[in-house]
């Protein structure tokens, strides 16, 4: 698309930048013809360049004449003014409105090249990214970015090197010192030494270098200049060995007199070897002798790029034979005949599939799949947890082979770049894998999965704040897909809509295996016959069906769920009344056994457990609470034959996930004591009994999500239990056994708790009955993020009457400091969504001012108070 003369594009692009708006820049015609939307492009952005990914190309050609001031509609290639309610240190979250987003004038500066010829991202894909920044009032340049192949480039290296007139000034300084070198009080002196060397990278320099640097630049010392923008990962290359048509035979002879040549000529015989290989059997000397072979033209190397597969360990290779498909239950059946239909008719169909734990959801994902396989369309499967991952790719490689790609933020760099690819490519057509999956580059996406649809991992709290979940759906409507939202405990916005219509609802009331849910059984914690023993949380049902589950020699299992991490969760003063806690963050420190610390969760503060009450020095502080590692030693201290292994953040950081799954499935452990990591979607036949420690714990959290979560991961726990050949038993300790959340949970009854939750959801006009946007204020002085929230507030009180909204607060968080920082809140509800888009427009318009010390973030559609 290049123009006669001196022609010239405008191309709007999403730079890697927190910027509200996309930029608008020239591309000059003797680049050659204007980049497709999805290519990445290198821009000048203020003094530095950085990349970013074409959103689209005007229509026009502007000449060479044109006056290239930038029209008031149209996007300048600066830096946006740093103020108003979305100015944060990550990013500026809230656009000024106008069209693009405009956010002055300015003259367009013309683009400085590619990076890539072809697009790393596709257009369908880039306008779902796009529709998805401007909802979330997000940075187009972050979100976008989130879909880059991993290591993409994303800024040129800026280096510094000296000028002739600089090498001349070095030299003087040297002449003048007595040592030949500048003086050590020369600042300057030492730094063009430093630069003299090779050239420097500004990053790499302090930041008083930095500011002198550019002192000496500007006077003629030094040069600073970019270097192309280089990927931080590339394929991996293997040298491959292969034997030539000259090769000479392994005679009798030949193995008398040198043997380890013709060992090295038998091992080629059969086919190209990758060196490491050969090297590993037939020793080092193995590199002499292929030297030799390729000189004598009777050998070659050849290099050919592999792919690095990040579940070789876990999963069966990627070209065993396929698994015959079990026949399907009648439930599984009617769920598949329709979706079937939905996928044939090519129209865009959301499917709640509602089933118990163990119904066989995931055969239902298969075979709905392989129909889209048939079709010869891609498929994207979501699962909440990393954890998840290595069980989910086993089971659909068992089913299709090589097609299978996981991408998830667990693999290194390398693993993903290549799995990437692979999708890309076309070399493989199922993408799955954790939040980050939502952004594979497929096209034309025939079946979109989201398997447990209700977890709020989904949602990602920190930078940009979008949910998976939701984009995933968007992604499905974009290509026509079927969306499979799949659930035994749907979130409450998903049940509401399907119980309107807005989503087709398909339900698996019972499991695919004759097996029926488990017994559960809630223990009166209240009672005094059911209390753990002082100094236990154990109670003496819960143990005695411990002994039961993993006596006898049976090889039966059990899992333990308690959501908190630790061994104890307070250190408290008997005497003074004092709990030690963190020196940042207004939480109480964590004891950490296995370690011998106290540790915060939030910023990772650790110290010793002190002899001595740092308040009153009268004594030792008493251990009080508990975590996974206090249950863990208790179980194996009360129970006979327990041998025990945790599930938690702290243990899957040392040992990993993977291989902790793996010990407990093999049956070298037979008790799982874990957090909420143990709740989602495992499958292990010999877990017999599933036990709650405190099963109101998560009750007493302030989020009116409180009950929702309690129950959602006390059914899922349940649902852990009997799924093999003996019946599960599940026991549930708890201090509120009548709260909806646990009462529901003792009878599977879903239903029942979603009508009384949603009844008090619409009474209060919570979602499902209203939406949510929360302004999350901290500062480093508690005065500044007051100040910044109530200027917040005072701006949404202006504008709540005429668009319907509720502004409730601003209040102090409910961890009112971490690191350092005090965080305020600021909660928006609104009848619609168009209700509260319209309302954030109008905060955003009204440009408050924001300390510069303030970070203000927006989350819509939060899924945490917190």
């Amino acid at each position: 698309m290049t123009g006669a003369g001196g022609a010239r594009h405008v191309v709007h692009v999403a730079v890697a930048a927190p910027l509200p708006t996309t930029l608008t820049y020239l591309w000059l015609a003797d680049l050659g013809d204007a980049p497709p939307p999805g290519c990445q492009v290198l821009c000048p952005l203020g003094t530095r360049t950085v990349t970013g990914v074409v959103v689209s190309v005007a229509s026009e050609v502007v000449s060479a004449e044109r006056d290239l001031v930038v029209p008031e509609a149209e996007d300048a290639a600066l830096p946006p003014r740093r103020q108003g309610p979305g100015a944060a240190e990550h990013g500026v979250l809230a656009a000024r409105t106008g069209p693009r987003g405009s956010i002055g004038g300015g003259r367009l500066r013309p683009l400085a090249g590619l990076v890539d010829v072809a697009p790393v991202i596709d257009p369908g894909l880039l306008q779902v990214l796009l529709r998805a920044a401007a909802y979330y009032r997000a940075p187009p340049g972050e979100l976008v970015r989130a879909a880059l192949p991993p290591g993409a480039p994303l800024a040129a290296a800026r280096v510094a090197t000296l000028t002739g007139a600089g090498r001349a000034a070095l030299e003087a300084r040297r002449g003048d010192s007595l040592l030949g070198e500048p003086d050590r009080g020369d600042a300057d002196g030492q730094l063009l030494a430093r630069l003299a060397a090779a050239d420097t990278a500004l990053a790499d320099l302090a930041p008083k270098d930095r500011s002198r640097l550019w002192r000496l630049a500007g006077e003629g010392l030094v040069e600073v200049r970019d270097l192309p923008p280089q990927a931080r990962v590339r394929a991996r290359v293997e040298r491959r060995a292969a034997l030539t048509a000259a090769a000479p035979a392994a005679d009798a002879a030949e193995l008398r007199r040198t043997p380890a040549r013709a060992r090295l000529l038998a091992a080629l015989r059969d086919g190209p070897l990758p060196t490491p290989v050969l090297t590993e059997r037939l020793g080092p000397g193995a590199t002499a002798l292929l030297r030799a072979l390729v000189e004598a033209g009777h050998a070659r190397i050849d290099e050919r790029e592999v792919d690095r597969d990040p579940h070789a360990a876990d999963a069966p290779p990627r070209d065993a034979a396929p698994e015959a498909a079990p026949p399907p239950t009648p439930a599984q059946a009617a769920a598949l005949e329709m979706l079937g239909a939905a996928l044939a008719a090519g129209e865009p169909r959301a499917v709640l599939l509602h089933g118990v734990t163990g119904a066989g959801k995931t055969e239902v994902y298969l075979r709905t799949i392989a129909l889209a396989r048939a079709q010869q369309r891609p498929a994207l499967v979501l699962v909440p947890e990393i954890a998840l991952t290595p069980q989910l790719v086993a089971v659909f490689r068992r089913r299709f082979g090589d097609q299978v790609a996981a991408l998830h933020s667990g693999m290194s760099d390398g693993e993903r770049f290549d799995e990437w690819r692979r999708l890309r490519d076309g070399r493989a057509a199922i993408a799955v894998g954790a939040r980050s999956a939502v952004f594979a580059p497929l096209r034309n996406l025939g079946v979109v999965v989201i398997d447990e649809e209700h977890d709020a991992s989904f949602k990602q709290e920190e930078g940009v704040r979008y949910d998976a979940r939701d984009i995933a759906l968007a992604r499905a409507r974009a290509d026509h897909a079927v969306a499979i939202l799949g659930s035994a405990t749907p979130r409450l916005e998903t049940w509401q809509e399907a119980a309107s219509g807005r989503l087709a609802l398909v339900e698996l009331p019972e499991r695919a295996t004759p097996r029926p849910l488990p017994d559960v059984e809630v223990v009166d914690l209240r009672r005094p016959e059911e209390r753990p023993a002082r100094g236990s949380w154990l109670g003496p049902r819960l143990r005695a069906a411990l002994a039961e589950a993993i006596g006898g020699g049976g090889g039966g299992q059990a899992i333990l769920f308690i959501n908190r991490r630790g061994y104890a969760s307070i250190a408290l003063c008997r005497s003074c009344g004092t709990a030690l806690g963190c020196p940042r963050c207004d939480v109480t420190l964590t004891f950490h056994r296995d370690i011998e610390r106290l540790l915060c969760h939030y910023c990772g503060e650790a110290q010793r457990l002190p002899d001595r009450c740092p308040t009153c020095t009268s004594g030792r502080p008493e251990l009080l609470g508990m975590g996974t590692e206090r249950i863990a030693a208790e179980v194996e201290e009360a129970v006979p034959g327990a041998r025990v292994v945790r599930l938690d953040r702290d243990a899957a950081a040392r040992r990993g996930v993977a291989a902790i799954l793996r010990r407990f499935r093999d049956g070298e452990v037979n008790v799982l004591v874990g957090t909420q990591m143990v709740t989602k979607g495992h499958d292990f036949p010999r877990v017999t009994l599933v036990g709650v420690v405190a099963a109101d714990m998560s009750l007493r959290i302030p989020d009116f999500r409180a009950g929702e979560r309690t129950f959602q991961l006390l059914l899922q726990v349940a649902g852990r239990a009997g799924r093999g050949t003996v019946p599960g038993r599940v026991v549930v300790q708890a201090f509120m056994p009548e709260h909806p959340a646990i009462a529901c949970a003792r009878t599977h009854d879903f239903h029942s708790f979603a009508r009384a939750e949603l009844e008090v959801r619409r009474a209060r006009g919570y979602p499902p009955f209203g939406r949510l946007a929360m302004y999350r204020i901290s500062a480093e002085r508690e005065a500044d993020a007051r100040n910044a929230a109530e200027a917040l507030a005072r701006a949404a009180a202006r504008v709540a009457a005429a668009h319907g909204i509720t502004v409730l607060g601003p209040a102090p968080a409910p961890i009112a400091r971490v690191r350092n920082r005090h965080r305020w809140q600021l909660l928006l509800r609104a009848p619609s969504r168009a209700a509260l888009g319209d309302a954030l427009t109008a905060v955003a318009a009204a440009q408050v001012p924001i300390p510069p010390r303030a970070q203000v973030n927006l989350d819509v559609d939060p899924q945490s108070m917190l």
